[in-house]
């Protein structure tokens, strides 16, 4: 570290716009100096260095961590509510400068980055993920599902997994790990000398660049990075700045030593930050010298304060007679014995204690993406059946509900795990399925030892699960989109039958509708490029994730294998003419050809980097029988491109997901 390294954190929000970094120090702009020791939050490995002359993301020991996360205590604005509600927020440009190194200890971590974020306590994970976001499925439940975060990312590691295009590059990641765009760096990240990075938004251009140096006083003429993005969909009313690093299985330091923050673009400086004791997240109230103003103010405050206590004593009284209704309504069930396949309804507690052993840990055969875990029992009429058991919390009770109501919505399909029925108490919710003998696809691809799964199976559960995509996405009354298409949850009947399962993170959409947009859900490899991007869940990222099944299915291989994804490997082979190469070596050549090149070529289709470009389910299954011509695949992947629509006549236009940028894909 520099000698000479400023022990101050400098936060700037000027009264107007202006074009460069230095004209924070003309007499329109109002100056914070903070300490590094004081109004900073902490979290993970993060600590102040002695002296408070800079902080420190990581630690070089192995303390279980592997991220931190340094955090300015007060958030700031970056959201200014119009004057007519109909109109679209303004929204603030900014720009920070800051001076880092990083320091093998003795190896190097993921790197470091800037971040805009709407919690204060929310820490994401290492391996790659920087303390950026959750690397689990289930990242769209409970407390995380409302965190919005923005990034630039100053990556030491390549992740193939995650698209990292080398261990040297800076990138922006807008709500999501996978990023938008990354560049060369210009500098050497790993040369462990001081580097200043310079990040400006300009929201009016819609454009954000950055530059980094060795000096931290001249700022390079050509930014290293430049991506014409909109982050209003990102952005919140008031946000937390700060930043984010992880060591993965490295040991660097990662270490900020100078930081300055500024807002501009504002009509005016009452609107930089909420004033002192401010609570995130509300518009501070106004200020005003006018008496009657006053008055004004304290009936409105009075009447929402007696508004609120009368809403609550109705909410509590609401919520005594619903409970106990509830309860009324659990001890009144009906025995219900299963005769009857078709049957799906109300079941008895006591039946499904009796057939699980009341819930034993033996008869356990499976734990949820949502956290339920799924039970072996056997109901009084002999059905083998299995029991997925949620506790009734959130977010359990959510993943049950979205289970339930696209269970519900869709008539029996072959290709769908039957759906016996379902029962609820006080404290557990469950679902009763069809007991699936033959365990899962991942299994039967990847973990039976030497037994191999035939191509006869393997084909006709292709064709199985894209008939069951197209019967959700075009058959049912409402369209179902099932948001997590993968091995797993690709299950087997007792004549290896392909029966699609696991709705926890589905979503029934009107015919036409568009979804809501969340933060993304699903599975790493699986996920479309635009839907990580966006939030906004289509029928077209139930392909992509569709695609990726069926090359995983003809190869044998996992999403991402040996540090390479299966979609890039088997790109390149159609490339060199040499497609049918990509076929499972285990299976020794015991496959129909030309159904291995159709299932190949179809789950290039479904993977375009351009969602416009793939195909309809329907279309696929006609692709796989051979009734229908396959789709054109060009010798060499296509870029990702990603555009942001964001105009006014959307017909995403409701309350909830005006903090989310969308992105077109139809």
């Amino acid at each position: 570290m520099r000698s000479s390294a400023l022990p101050l954190l400098v936060l700037l929000f000027p009264l107007f716009a202006v074009n460069l970094p230095s004209a924070a120090s003309s007499p329109a702009a109002s100056h914070r100096r903070i300490s590094w020791a004081s109004n900073l939050t902490l979290l993970g490995s993060a600590s102040i260095l002695p002296g408070a002359a800079a902080v420190a993301l990581t630690t070089n020991s192995s303390d279980g961590i592997g991220a931190g996360r340094a955090l300015f205590s007060e958030p700031v604005r970056l959201l200014l509510p119009p004057p007519d509600p109909r109109a679209a927020p303004a929204q603030a440009s900014f720009s920070t400068r800051f001076t880092f190194h990083i320091t093998p200890s003795p190896s190097f971590g993921d790197g470091l980055a800037f971040v805009l974020t709407s919690s204060c306590t929310f820490l994401g994970a290492s391996n790659g993920f920087l303390g950026l976001f959750p690397s689990s499925s289930a990242s769209d439940d409970g407390d995380l599902a409302d965190v919005s975060t923005v990034a630039v990312e100053i990556d030491t590691h390549r992740d193939a997994a995650l698209r990292d295009p080398d261990g040297n590059h800076v990138a922006l990641d807008a709500g999501s790990i996978f990023s938008v765009a990354s560049a060369s760096p210009g500098v050497d990240l790993k040369a462990g000398v001081p580097i200043t990075a310079w990040v400006e938004y300009r929201a009016p251009r819609r454009r954000l660049r950055v530059w980094l140096s060795y000096s931290s006083s001249r700022r390079p003429e050509k930014a290293a990075l430049s991506v014409d993005v909109d982050l209003s969909g990102l952005l919140r009313t008031f946000m937390y700045a700060g930043f984010s690093a992880s060591n993965g299985e490295g040991s660097a330091l990662h270490i900020v030593e100078t930081w300055t923050f500024r807002t501009f673009g504002f009509p005016n400086s009452s609107h930089a930050s909420p004033p002192p004791n401010q609570e995130p997240h509300k518009n501070p109230l106004p200020l005003s010298t006018n008496h009657h103003r006053h008055r004004g103010l304290l009936y409105k405050v009075l009447g929402g304060v007696l508004g609120g206590a009368v809403l609550l004593v109705l909410v509590v009284i609401g919520s005594i007679l619903w409970l106990g209704h509830t309860k009324r309504r659990t001890s009144e069930e009906p025995t219900v014995l299963i005769e009857d396949k078709n049957f799906r309804g109300m079941l008895s507690m006591e039946v499904i204690r009796a057939a699980t052993k009341d819930f034993s840990s033996e008869n356990v055969i499976g734990i949820g993406g949502s956290g339920a875990i799924v039970f072996e029992g056997v109901l009084p009429s002999g059905s083998r059946v299995a029991v997925k058991r949620f506790q009734a919390i959130w977010p359990c009770s959510k993943a049950f509900d979205s289970e339930h109501h696209a269970m519900l919505d869709c008539p029996h399909h072959p290709n769908l795990v039957p759906l016996f029925g379902w029962s609820s108490s006080e404290h557990d919710l469950v679902l009763v399925y069809e007991f699936m003998p033959n365990g899962n696809l991942d299994n039967a691809l990847h973990s039976l030892g030497g037994a191999i799964l035939p191509w006869e199976a393997r084909f006709g559960a292709v064709i199985g699960v894209a008939s069951a995509l197209t019967f959700l996405h075009d058959e049912c009354e409402h369209r179902i989109l099932h948001r997590d298409v993968k091995s797993s949850n690709v299950l087997l009947d007792a004549d290896f039958k392909a029966r699609l399962g696991d709705f926890g993170l589905a979503r029934v959409v009107s015919h036409g509708g568009v979804p809501l947009a969340t933060q993304p859900a699903g599975t790493l490899g699986y996920l479309a490029p635009e839907y990580v991007y966006s939030g906004v869940a289509t029928e077209r990222s139930d392909v992509y994730s569709f695609g990726v099944l069926a090359l995983e299915v003809a190869t044998g291989r996992r999403p991402t294998e040996k540090g390479t994804a299966v979609v890039d490997w088997v790109w390149a082979l159609w490339g060199r003419r040499r497609l049918v190469d990509a076929a499972d070596q285990r299976l020794q050549g015991r496959f129909v050809a030309e159904e291995m090149r159709r299932v190949l070529l179809v789950g290039l289709c479904c993977v375009h980097p351009d969602c416009r470009k793939r195909p309809g389910m329907r279309r696929v299954v006609r692709m796989l029988d051979g009734t229908a011509p396959m789709t054109l695949v060009p010798d060499k992947k296509p870029p990702v491109v990603l555009k942001s629509t964001l105009n006014q006549t959307s017909s995403i236009n409701t309350a909830d997901t005006m903090n989310t940028a969308f992105y077109s894909c139809r």
